[in-house]
């Protein structure tokens, strides 16, 4: 019946006969890239499937969010048996990836019972839809897998990083962890599919508490570079730190804004409150010195509640006469832009050797084939000896408002060997 329909047409309809033959695959990205199918539950259960020995259907339910508005969220009730998982585990259809591209898996998760084991993970396919990364032993893999949630929303991500990083344990698993529950994953050479699954498992089956689960997503991401420091044979060395709580490490500031948890420690931040438009509370590291030879990779860690804060890192560099003002280098950033809302995010920058190859658009930047940084990198004049780092919070508003607050914490520096360049 296809004889007189052209070739483009015809591929069309063996695409759609085998999509519709063998379930729903999810192939673009929705609400802001999130390739997850359905994931406010909105449309009930569509594109989930219960996922358990004993499911039988999934149970959604509307709750209050952080800020009062209603959201719906699948919902797990423990049941009176504690060795055995419940009949909430929800997974979904099949979502297509690209296993040479990088994705941060998400959820947010609430209990009112702390005995409960609370899951999220996955499962990954090859191009004929059955299980992939069975090598690597994934025969159960999770971002988490743990108990006492507290009866307030936390956000539980991990990643999975493109199959070309070196996995030096043969495992699938990365092993330098940056993520909420410290368990990272790399992409078998022969993954097509991924499907996200989460449920719970284990209590004391006596008080048949709950859990919920909302805003399933997989997104692709530019991974940090942190994250591939090990896979990529990287090494620091030359570590520069930087303490709020020591005036001398600082020409200017910093405006103390007490203590946060941040990368699995306690420690003081600094803080820039929005007043209207300008720029607030600047913090100017000490002098520290350089060789211009060298790579040097600048951070810091930035958590901010003004939707129109925009945040920078930067930094001087200075010879023996003074500060190196050429071009673009009087007012140097990594970067400068709006900073993701309610999490601690590492913000990075990298100023490479002097003899690299300069940006065609600017002598002071450096052409880079390849980066993990999301802002400008750099190069070294060959007659720097010092800089520092510097970071702050701009606003445009000229309301003269309170409008928001950025925190920087953990401001470092230090000699990188990453090749980032022929």
């Amino acid at each position: 019946m296809w004889n007189n329909l052209p070739m483009t047409q015809i591929a069309l309809l063996l695409l759609l006969t085998l999509q519709a033959s063998s379930g729903r695959i999810h192939t673009r990205s929705n609400s802001g890239g999130n390739l997850v199918p359905n994931w406010q539950f909105d449309e009930g259960a569509r594109s989930w499937k219960a996922h358990s020995h004993r499911s039988s259907e999934l149970d959604a339910e509307i709750v209050p969010w952080t800020d009062g508005r209603p959201v719906r969220a699948l919902k797990c009730i423990e049941q009176n048996n504690n060795t055995e998982c419940y009949s909430c585990w929800a997974i979904s259809d099949l979502i297509k990836i690209n296993p040479s591209l990088a994705y941060e898996f998400s959820i947010y998760i609430k209990s009112n019972g702390r005995d409960l084991h609370n899951f999220f993970g996955f499962y990954v396919y090859n191009i004929n839809r059955t299980r992939a990364g069975m090598d690597f032993g994934w025969n159960d893999p999770y971002f988490k897998r743990s108990k006492n949630d507290g009866y307030f929303w936390k956000r539980w991500n991990g990643y999975i990083l493109p199959s070309y990083i070196p996995d030096h344990n043969d495992d699938g698993v990365v092993e330098r962890d940056h993520t909420s529950n410290k368990k990272d994953w790399i992409w078998p050479t022969e993954a097509h599919y991924v499907r996200v699954r989460f449920g719970s498992c284990y209590g004391d089956g006596v008080e048949q508490n709950k859990t919920w689960f909302v805003f399933p997503s997989v997104k692709e991401v530019t991974p940090e570079l942190s994250m591939l420091a090990e896979q990529l044979n990287h090494h620091s060395s030359g570590l520069t730190t930087f303490d709020f709580d020591n005036p001398r490490d600082w020409i200017k500031g910093p405006a103390i804004g007490g203590t946060a948890f941040v990368n699995g420690q306690y420690t003081t931040v600094h803080r820039s409150v929005e007043k209207g438009g300008g720029c607030y509370s600047p913090a100017v590291s000490r002098k520290f010195p350089i060789e211009h030879t060298k790579q040097y990779e600048f951070s810091v860690w930035i958590w901010s509640t003004g939707a129109e804060l925009y945040n920078y890192l930067g930094f001087f560099v200075y010879n023996q006469d003074g500060q190196i003002k050429s071009g673009s280098l009087e007012n140097p950033y990594f970067r400068k832009t709006k900073s993701d809302k309610g999490s601690w995010v590492r913000w990075f920058g990298f100023i490479l050797p002097s003899n690299v190859t300069s940006s065609p658009s600017d002598p002071n930047q450096a052409d880079v084939p390849w980066s993990f940084s999301k802002g400008v990198n750099w190069k070294w004049p060959t007659n720097a000896t010092e800089a520092v780092i510097r970071f702050q919070a701009c606003s445009e508003r000229r309301d003269g408002d309170d409008k928001g607050v950025s925190y920087f914490a953990l401001p470092q520096v230090f000699q990188s060997d990453l090749q980032l360049y022929p």
